[in-house]
């Protein structure tokens, strides 16, 4: 039987406590009460916090809720009321009754979540990407002693500084422990070593140091943008015109040189038409590839993926190396004997 996600929220929302933004607002200032924002980064970014209340990312909750854990939080032992929010209600239901199963008590959500809070003319702070990157870059240049160079490095460290929010990205593909799922920052630091690791594979001509920028350039533009998980519905065209607008974005923040460079790098990667973009795509493929089926298939049990559709997704990994497909294959072949993968 499949049950859908609606019904998985209504179920949860039977079994859970639920509060109204009025009576959430009157919690606001208790210290005995903690408000939880389980949105994504982006959308705190883009739309508002609520004063006071801490951020935990759906993909590390539980581990930061569970007290034999190595990631946890204390403030989930504080014996404080939790009040969970998402945008509208949806995931903050879910997230609410899973705590509840995992023995938190003094737990409840708040219906309509933050759209609701905002619409109701609650307390918001808001706080822009582009005003949090200048307000680095002015107190950068407010440290340097004045010279030529004040403007160009305190551009470089404004955008050192904003990638940094690549680490709260996080992705569907899960650690070979299945403790958790990675994040962007660990996925392209590991492509990167992948690339050094395996560049006897390469196309000829490839050149790894342009390889190792492309795979480390490639998923930044996911801090506005968002991830798109493999094998959903989202459109390439929507996902590619919303990544380009970010890349307008992140990449402005640099010198015109380094803009220019790392612009027409994260192009030659989407493109796919070089040697160097070719394997560099080729280790963004492999990587996620050898997670899902070194942790039995979960993913794609969950998902319920068949094999013809990871294929079209090893495809270029194929035209890039063939040493390197043929392992592909093999393992595919074995993911249908072992049923992680439909026929």
């Amino acid at each position: 039987m499949v049950v859908s996600s609606a019904q998985m929220v209504a179920a949860a929302n039977r079994e859970i406590d639920t509060i109204s933004v009025k009576q959430a607002q009157s919690l606001l200032d208790k210290d005995s009460v903690l408000f939880v924002d389980i949105r994504d980064i982006r959308e705190l970014d883009r739309n508002g916090r609520i004063p006071g209340a801490i951020h935990a990312p759906r993909g590390m909750l539980e581990f930061w809720v569970d007290p034999t854990s190595q990631y946890h939080r204390k403030e989930f032992s504080s014996g404080k009321r939790i009040v969970f929010f998402c945008a509208a209600g949806w995931r903050s239901a879910l997230t609410t009754k899973t705590m509840q199963d995992m023995g938190l008590d003094l737990i409840c959500h708040m219906g309509g979540g933050f759209d609701a809070w905002a619409k109701e003319g609650a307390p918001v702070e808001r706080k822009y990407l582009q005003e949090d990157s200048d307000e680095r870059a002015q107190k950068i240049k407010q440290a340097l002693p004045l010279s030529e160079q004040t403007n160009r490095l305190a551009s470089q460290i404004s955008f050192v500084l904003e990638i940094d929010k690549l680490k709260e990205i996080w992705r569907q593909t899960p650690l070979l422990d299945n403790s958790r799922k990675e994040n962007d920052a660990e996925h392209s630091w590991q492509l990167a070593m992948m690339a050094v690791v395996l560049v006897e594979y390469a196309p000829p001509g490839t050149q790894i140091l342009r390889v190792l920028k492309m795979v480390l350039l490639h998923d930044i533009v996911e801090i506005d943008a968002g991830d798109s998980p493999a094998y959903t519905g989202v459109l390439k065209a929507d996902q590619h015109a919303a990544e380009a607008l970010a890349a307008d974005r992140l990449f402005g923040l640099l010198p015109p040189d380094l803009e220019k460079e790392f612009r027409a790098l994260w192009d030659e990667f989407e493109a796919v038409k070089s040697a160097d973009a070719l394997f560099a795509r080729a280790m963004d493929r492999l990587q996620p590839f050898l997670h899902n089926y070194f942790t039995n298939g979960d993913m794609w049990i969950k998902h319920q993926i068949h094999a013809a559709q990871v294929r079209d997704r090893m495809a270029v990994i194929a035209k890039s190396s063939p040493q390197l497909y043929a392992l592909i294959e093999s393992l595919i072949e074995d993911s249908v004997r072992q049923g992680y993968l439909l026929a």
